[in-house]
């Protein structure tokens, strides 16, 4: 598979690229820095990634530009990937997202079919979720308020069971215990994606789009995650009754995602 190799697109973002093959640019989920990963967090990056690598492609694990601007759209972060891809690749490739990089990719291919081939979303819909709204609303207050993130907010999206909720709470609630480095990328990519909303364009989405999730993600509902697929016209829709939000180490997603990308 080779080493991790980091690097920056010319309009800002970071990635990390793995793997050989056809390229995929993988559009992480929400993070505190708008940097590449390390640590811990590159241990669970490199766990959503490599399965990919290994079957076959060249993933560029990719966040979002640091030094978002107040007031920053998601229109305006697709912009800049956009330009990036454009740059770099010179002709449309592969584009997977996952969660608020699942939104980012929608975005992406309303605004800027031209750089992408296929696209994957994984774990999100055409807008917020009730639930992830709600949370995300919490935690840009926490942010904005003493700098430290209510990580808690996001327990009920990830399980309904009152028990289990307790106990994912725990270790949730001492992130605030640390003060984020710089919250201001955090709070401008929340804010964007709290008015993200390409509900009424799918219907002109003519990019070929597998929507990938499970049916107990409940920062969603499965009826949004239905007619984001049904409403664009090369949509599909894969949702696996037994899982929830976090579903991109899981083998038969792995296997699905690599079908539909490696299909005449």
């Amino acid at each position: 598979m080779g080493a991790v190799v980091e690097g920056v697109f010319t309009s800002g973002e970071p990635y990390l690229r793995v793997g050989s093959g056809r390229p995929l640019v993988y559009l992480a989920g929400f993070a505190l820095d708008h940097a590449n990963p390390t640590g811990r967090m590159l241990k669970i990056a490199m766990a959503s990634v490599e399965p990919l690598a290994r079957a076959g492609f060249e993933v560029y694990y990719t966040s979002r530009a640091p030094g978002l601007p107040v007031g920053a759209t998601f229109a305006d972060i697709a912009a800049s990937h956009a330009t990036g891809l454009a740059a770099h690749f010179g002709e449309p490739v592969d584009v997977l997202g996952h969660s608020t990089g699942g939104d980012l990719t929608l975005q992406l291919i309303a605004d800027h079919p031209e750089v992408v081939r296929r696209a994957v979303v994984a774990s999100a819909a055409y807008r917020l979720g009730p639930l992830a709204k709600r949370a995300g609303l919490a935690m840009i207050a926490s942010l904005e308020r003493d700098g430290r993130l209510r990580a808690d907010a996001l327990v009920a999206g990830f399980t309904q069971n009152r028990v289990l909720q307790r106990l994912l709470a725990i270790p949730m609630r001492l992130t605030v215990l640390m003060k984020v480095p710089n919250p201001a990328d955090p709070i401008a990519l929340l804010r964007a994606e709290d008015q993200f909303d390409v509900h009424d364009r799918l219907g002109a989405i003519e990019t070929e789009t597998l929507v990938i999730c499970g049916e107990r993600d409940y920062f969603w509902t499965p009826e949004m995650f239905a007619e984001t697929a049904r409403l664009m016209p090369h949509g599909r829709l894969v949702m696996y009754p037994d899982a929830g939000h976090a579903i991109v180490t899981r083998e038969d997603y792995v296997a699905e995602v690599t079908a539909f990308l490696n299909a005449p």
